[in-house]
């Protein structure tokens, strides 16, 4: 057999230091210690750019959706004074409407007082002055000519549907005409529910 030979191949430089061509070592391009962070990097550059121009996109036609609803709302802002005037409108007539029931409801009520205070009247008493004292009651101020004619009087309107209450407020002797008689001050209370429908 042949006897193989290695032989060994040296290369020498000898040019100058000043003069020799280093190469560059570019291995570490091809390391995945770099590689790796550099592509995670792109990627979440690329979503942030992506979530961007999609959050511009959707601020943009919120935009465009605000402006239509505002150009809506203008357009039909004649309509809603027009039913804000006829709300208004409303409100007064309702007010107008009560007002008008109460006022039917008090002429009941003074019509039934009234007929209740001079229908049981004596033969020897009038009445001067009713003056309202407060919001359901009344002072009666009248003369007669017969004492016991007050009492009577007062048991009457108590018996009244009108009336509640009865007290005597004052009575004293004067003179009428040349003859004698009895000024008297007598306080009613009215019954809250006069006037009103199913009242008794």
């Amino acid at each position: 057999m042949a006897e193989k030979t290695n032989k060994l191949c040296v290369e020498i430089n000898l040019l100058p230091a000043e003069y020799r061509k280093v190469k560059n070592d570019l291995s570490w391009i091809l390391d995945r210690r770099i590689i790796w962070p550099i592509v995670a990097l792109l990627v979440v550059l690329v979503l942030i750019f992506l979530l961007k121009i999609h959050m511009q996109d959707v601020t943009s036609q919120l935009e465009n959706n605000l402006q239509s609803t505002l150009a809506e709302v203008e357009k039909e802002k004649p309509l809603l004074n027009k039913i804000t005037e006829l709300d208004n409108k409303l409100s007064v007539i309702a007010q107008k409407n009560n007002a008008l029931k109460s006022i039917q409801v008090s002429k009941k009520r003074w019509v039934i007082l009234f007929e209740n205070l001079s229908s049981i009247l004596p033969p020897n008493m009038w009445l001067t002055n009713l003056n309202q004292i407060g919001a359901n009651e009344m002072e009666l101020k009248g003369f007669t000519f017969d004492f016991s004619e007050v009492a009577e009087y007062m048991v009457k309107l108590e018996k009244q549907v009108s009336i509640s209450a009865v007290s005597l407020i004052s009575i004293a002797t004067t003179k009428a005409g040349g003859e004698d008689t009895y000024n008297f001050t007598i306080k009613a209370s009215i019954k809250q529910d006069l006037g009103l429908e199913g009242a008794r």
